[in-house]
């Protein structure tokens, strides 16, 4: 059975209109641009035709069947337009983003006309338009466990661009390695408890051009006052007990503080479009604090009655630096009730009424719970898992709704949703199919408006473009 290829996309689109034409694969053979802002999709889909033997170059106004890349005005940078004729592919956008997507889409439906053979291989015809339900898609990749090699990086940024999803959190930082070259602390470079590697300054910079060749923003986190136990392996003096320096910073002491701020200028110099910085802020033990007497004292200093509050003074302190310096700063949602400010984005991951519990002081939310996002979590009972975890299926993760039953109440605070994947048993070469059984999914849930979605269409485009070998040129 062959199905129309305008009913073969991943996420599905807003609207999709046929009209009863056919465009055949073969006499497709020139593109030409009216806008500068298609460069990057110009080059994708180059790429595609050269991968399929069927070679695609710049025409001028002579050549017949072309790809037309036309500036629209009335679409915002991340929508997009497709027209279909018998004799030409219109591709419409706002802005670089909108034109890759499209392009994104366009080898989606090219690969399903493929499925048999290039020789009677064809387009239907129709006009198709999409926007984004969510104007952050996160994913967050942590190489602070198992490193992943500049190589998988971009392999990772390619499938979320594939995706649409358009954020990528980078966790560099936790107990286990410090993974940034660093002039602050250069003796954690490749130190790794798991693994060895680290990121140098050129690697970043390499990695930072290539999301946003892909249009992928960049947030860079610094854990912290928890998740330490690296750093202050380096500086035991910057604990509340030296001997035994733990995980945790000695809020206390005012040098952490300011150590800390020397560390986020060096990572906001290395991320300079990064609009948004990730101070960590979660699983702080408090047990090292209640003993330390420059944490009791600075306590009562601050007429605080636990060191809960005492923490959230530390991360609020943090919080206004990030400010100060004309960035955004972004926390864990905590466990301890704390109120932050409102201009500090907060990532709900504990349990489903995370947001609504923030919701009423203002802060923007992003929607992580591990439940539905954690990428970690084992998709068959077969992988490694911890016992804490839930089974998280392909359908676990596509169902997935960062509403879930309050949109009205979380609607000015809701940027979008996150998937994360941590790496305690995830080393370098497990990362891809980690993400490929269940990412489509995500994008899905990610970009398309919840009334388009349905579990068993989805599943059905995307058998059809597995098997028309879409996902094998994924992953190479």
């Amino acid at each position: 059975m062959r199905y129309s290829t305008l009913s073969v996309l991943i996420p599905v689109p807003r609207s999709v209109t046929e009209n009863g034409e056919k465009l055949f694969f073969r006499s497709l053979r020139f593109f030409r641009s009216f806008s500068e802002k298609s460069l990057a999709a110009q080059e994708k889909l180059v790429s595609f035709f050269a991968y399929v033997g069927n070679p695609l170059s710049e025409g001028g106004p002579e050549e017949p069947c072309q790809i037309l890349f036309q500036p629209d005005p009335q679409l915002r940078k991340e929508e997009w337009k497709i027209r279909i004729t018998s004799e030409k592919i219109e591709i419409f956008s706002g802005g670089e983003p909108g034109f890759s997507y499209a392009a994104e889409a366009l080898m989606q439906m090219l690969f399903a006309s493929l499925r048999e053979g290039p020789r009677e291989a064809w387009l239907d015809g129709g006009e198709i338009f999409d926007a984004p339900r969510f104007s952050y898609r996160g994913f967050m990749l942590d190489p602070a466990r198992h490193f992943q090699s500049v190589a998988t990086v971009k392999k990772v940024l390619s499938l979320l661009a594939a995706f649409r999803i358009n954020t990528f959190h980078w966790h560099l930082t936790d107990n286990q390695a410090w993974r940034l070259e660093s002039a602050i602390v250069p003796e954690l470079a490749g130190k790794g408890t798991l693994d060895g590697g680290f990121y140098t300054k050129e690697e970043v910079r390499e990695i930072v051009s290539f999301a946003a060749k892909n249009h992928i923003g960049i947030i860079p986190e610094l854990d912290m006052p928890g998740h330490s136990g690296k750093i202050l392996s380096a500086h035991p003096e910057l604990a509340c007990d030296s001997s035994h320096p733990g995980s945790e910073y000695c809020l206390g002491n005012p040098q952490s503080r300011e150590f800390i701020k020397r560390l986020l200028d060096e990572i906001m110099e290395l991320f300079p479009e990064s609009r948004i910085i990730h101070l960590g802020g979660d699983e702080a033990e408090t047990s090292a604090w209640e003993k330390c007497p420059r944490c009791l004292a600075s306590l009562k200093e601050k007429k605080l009655k636990t060191m809960r509050e005492l923490e959230n003074a530390f991360m609020t302190d943090m919080t206004r630096y990030i400010v100060s310096c004309g960035r955004t700063p972004m926390m864990w949602g905590t466990c301890s009730g704390q109120v932050y400010p409102k201009d500090t984005v907060l990532q709900a991951w504990l349990d489903i009424r995370e947001p609504l519990r923030i919701a009423p002081h203002g802060n923007k939310v992003v929607y992580s719970v591990h439940t539905s996002l954690y990428f970690d979590y084992p998709a068959s009972p077969a992988e490694p898992q911890e016992s804490w975890m839930f089974e998280l299926t392909e359908k676990g993760v596509y169902m997935t709704d960062p509403f879930i039953l309050w949109e009205k109440e979380l609607a000015n605070v809701m940027l979008g949703p996150e998937a994360c994947l941590w790496t305690e048993t995830v080393p370098d070469w497990r990362i891809l199919p980690k993400l490929l059984p269940r990412l489509s999914a995500y994008g899905e849930c990610a970009w398309s408006e919840n009334s388009k979605k349905d579990y068993y269409d989805f599943a059905r485009r995307k058998a059809y473009l597995e098997a028309a070998g879409y996902y094998e040129y994924l992953r190479k």
